[in-house]
């Protein structure tokens, strides 16, 4: 029964959360600022969870939530884990992004740690 499942559903109704997204691309321009690669906006699932964590410098980071966004938002990037997002009027910096895959190696969604 497991191995006839290719493609995972996904819970649409849970989408309530409207978001505003830019990703940047991995480096800098010439003036020193992010390359912005990708801007979208839509509906999320936006999970508030305060968490503090050490990164590996050291330093005390404090992640505040988690967006779920249904497929991969930006196929053409290479990295989805640098960028700042948008939720009811606050604005976000993005710490990790994630691409969880369906079975057949597509990408279910995208995810968001944010702080």
């Amino acid at each position: 029964m497991a191995n006839k499942i290719k493609v995972l559903p996904f819970p649409d109704w849970l989408l309530t959360t409207e978001y505003s997204i830019t990703l940047n691309e991995e480096g800098i321009s010439e003036d020193g600022s992010p390359i912005e690669a990708f801007i979208d906006n839509g509906k999320c699932i936006w999970s508030e969870k305060a968490k503090r964590i050490i990164d590996s410098e050291g330093k005390q980071i404090t992640l505040l939530g988690k967006v779920i966004v249904k497929g991969d938002i930006a196929p053409s990037l290479k990295s989805v884990s640098d960028g700042a997002i948008t939720i009811n009027g606050k604005e976000y910096e993005i710490y990790a992004g994630y691409r969880p895959r369906n079975p057949n190696g597509t990408v279910h969604h995208t995810e968001f740690e944010v702080m």
